[in-house]
Order: structure tokens, then C-alpha cells, then sequence
């Protein structure tokens, strides 16, 4: 895979560049159990629904709705630093995109000022040059807004065909099919054909380290 062609890359953050999809779970679990509700698994929330929190809460809660994200929103606030754990190879290809003089942004459904907190709180700001999180735009993930919204925030004069957006669900790819740019599948701990046969990412792996590795040896080519 070459990265000659983009201008830009574009990150989801959970579950792409950050080891946090247990933490979601139990999020979103604090708020099955307030209700009494049968606990969710990795495949309930991240292979079922390419919705977006905001979309699907009202789908489920009904009129609990609110009171379901606010359950959500209590757990992030006070459990949010736990979340920054990155995954190997993760800086590292954060670095390497930086090296090579292309910049780099998170556009993800992780609500807006716990995203930038947990970016902080790694230290890792200097990469991006925006982070959108949940709640900044009008809609989330799947619709294009966000990414469209990152576009317009970056320093350089980008379009949709210059970016490369990496993500690990079904949301992400539908985020960049809307938006109409490519984009890198990391499948993380189980393969998926059916959203690569779909979606047709331009590139798909199972980690952000295979990633990295897969465009370091171009490079080195």
C-alpha cells in the first residue's frame, strides 16, 4: 500500500488507534445494567449497527433515551483516562505519517471533549491537527459530516478523493463511502469479508501495527 496518492489521513480513534473496545463495552453495559437489560458483547456493539450512539439509543431506550445517554455520558466523564490505551505500533505510525510531511486528524463516534481529553492525556496532539469527536457536528458517523467537518479544520486545501480514513467497523466505512474518500479496513480480532466485499476498502489488515508495517516496506521499496 502507498500512501502516495493521499494528502491526508484521518483516523477513528477506538478500536483503530486505541486498545479501548473492552472499555466500550462496559460503557455501554453500565447502561444495560441501570435498566436491567441482558449485558452486550464486542458483536452487539461493533458488528450489528453501523448507527451511530445518538442514532441507535432512541431505537432501543425508546422514551429512556435520554436518560440512557446521560448513564453513558456519567461513565465516560469519570472513567474516560482509563480508556488511552494505544496500540502497538500505533505511535509508531503516527510518526511515520509525520515524517513523511502529511497530515493527520480522529474523526470519531467517542464523544468530542473525552476524545480530546484521552488525546492529551497521551501526549499525542502534535500529530493530529483536529480531533471531531461525537456531538461536534450536527450528525456522527456513518454520515460524512464529521469528516467533511475535519477537511475544513486542516490546514491544507483537501478534498474527499485526497484523504485516506483508517477504521475498524462497519461505521467508519460507511463514514468514508459517504464521504466519498478511501479507506483502510483493520479488521482487529476476527477477519471480515463481508464488509470488505461491501465496502471495497483500498487496503484491509488485522491491526494498526500490520498497517504500519505494510507501508513502512513500501517505503523501504
Amino acid at each position: 500500500m502507498s500512501l502516495a496518492k493521499y494528502k491526508a489521513v484521518i483516523y477513528d480513534w477506538d478500536g483503530t488507534l486505541s486498545n479501548s473496545e473492552d472499555w466500550v463495552v462496559e460503557a455501554h453495559n453500565q447502561v444495560r445494567r441501570a435498566f436491567d437489560l441482558p449485558l452486550w458483547t464486542k458483536d452487539d456493539i461493533f458488528s450489528s449497527s453501523s448507527l451511530s450512539t445518538r442514532e441507535l439509543y432512541p431505537q432501543i431506550y425508546g422514551d429512556k433515551a435520554e436518560r440512557a445517554m446521560q448513564i453513558l455520558f456519567d461513565f465516560t466523564t469519570e472513567n474516560n483516562l482509563s480508556s488511552a490505551i494505544p496500540y502497538d505500533g500505533a505511535e509508531d505510525l503516527l510518526k511515520y505519517i509525520q515524517s513523511q510531511n502529511i497530515p493527520q486528524a480522529v474523526v470519531s463516534n467517542k464523544r468530542h471533549e473525552p476524545l480530546n481529553q484521552v488525546i492529551e492525556h497521551l501526549n499525542w496532539q502534535g500529530y493530529f491537527e483536529t480531533a471531531i469527536g461525537a456531538g461536534f457536528c450536527g450528525k456522527d458517523k456513518p454520515a460524512a459530516d464529521p469528516l467533511m467537518k475535519a477537511l475544513e479544520l486542516m490546514k491544507d486545501d483537501l478534498t474527499p478523493k485526497d484523504i485516506l480514513y483508517v477504521g475498524d467497523t462497519e461505521t467508519d466505512l460507511a463514514c468514508a463511502k459517504n464521504a466519498g474518500c478511501d479507506a483502510a479496513f483493520i479488521q482487529s480480532d476476527r477477519q471480515r469479508p463481508d464488509l470488505i466485499e461491501k465496502y471495497n476498502p483500498v487496503f484491509h489488515c488485522m491491526s494498526i501495527e500490520e498497517l504500519y508495517s505494510a507501508l513502512d516496506e513500501t517505503q523501504a521499496a
